[in-house]
């Protein structure tokens, strides 16, 4: 996920580059690029995907609950009735 990461903030080309580099040195590259440090353009106004909004994952397997409970939320919303078949209000109780 780390490697996310730094593609994200450096470019798909740092990330292949760097790719079996440890965790520091990965760590090193994004702050680097966060800050514009050691002559690298500065990034400004990221945020990782899972604190932006609507919040996304890295993986395929989520790892947000924030996710899960957005894509719940969705589905169990009722469907909107059709105007067409729709009774009145109150049209049932006279």
């Amino acid at each position: 996920m780390l490697l996310r990461l730094v593609a994200e903030v450096a470019g798909e080309k740092v990330a292949a580059a760097n790719a079996a580099e440890k965790t520091k040195v990965l760590k090193r590259i994004v702050r680097y690029h966060l800050d514009g440090a050691e002559g690298r353009q500065k990034v400004e106004r990221w945020v990782p995907r899972w604190l932006g909004f609507p919040a996304s994952a890295y993986t395929h397997r989520g790892g947000n609950d924030a996710i899960g409970v957005r894509d719940g939320a969705e589905s169990a919303q009722a469907p909107e009735p059709d105007p067409d078949t729709a009774t009145a209000p109150l049209q049932h109780a006279a």
